[in-house]
């Protein structure tokens, strides 16, 4: 890939503060939700420090509402619950595939691959398997570079998804939810 686009956003750049979305969403969801002691799991820690920028606590927060969202379609849960809590590299990749094979990118795709980590990650901790919370943040960038970054790079990097879904429209809202649909397809097939 070509370290810079005609936007001026590296590579590097997008999987830097990509890496900080996916980590501070999941960070953020680990401790609203009911896991058990999560202090010696390194890779949660200090969500709050990896939101120094205010751009980024915008996507922060962004990813946030989004994530709420997806907590209540509760067809989404039951898909996600059937996935088993420590699932192989193959079965991660095949769902992430199954996700964008349309060849249609879309906020919402790239979001719901973010949620079908974090969600991974919280089995992973109920699991008492907290060695896989590095594992699949590592499988979810080494995605993000393989195939979607240059997209997220036409975009105008990070800062379009707060265009995309800073002032919901129906039309985001179905671009959306097709992004959900397509991964509670995925999820559901390779579980």
């Amino acid at each position: 890939m070509r370290p810079y686009s005609g936007r001026g956003i590296s590579t590097e750049q997008i999987l830097q503060t990509g890496s900080v979305l996916l980590r501070g969403f999941i960070a953020d969801r680990v401790q609203r939700s009911e896991v058990p002691d999560t202090t010696g799991v390194p890779e949660l820690g200090a969500a709050e420090q990896l939101q120094v920028n205010p751009s980024t606590k915008r996507l922060c927060e962004c990813l946030r509402k989004i994530g709420d969202e997806l907590d209540g379609n509760m067809e989404l849960q039951r898909m996600i619950e059937q996935v088993h809590g420590n699932p192989p590299k193959e079965v991660f990749l095949q769902v992430a595939t199954e996700m964008f094979a349309d060849g249609n990118f879309n906020w919402g795709r790239v979001v719901a691959l973010f949620y079908f980590a974090c969600k991974l990650v919280l089995k992973a901790l109920w699991s008492h398997v907290p060695q896989m919370i590095r594992t699949i943040i590592d499988w979810t960038m080494e995605y993000l570079r393989d195939h979607v970054v240059q997209w997220i790079r036409d975009q105008g990097g990070w800062e379009g998804l707060l265009s995309y879904f800073g002032t919901p429209t129906w039309q985001t809202v179905g671009v959306f939810l097709a992004g959900v649909l397509t991964a509670t397809v995925a999820i559901w097939r390779y579980s």
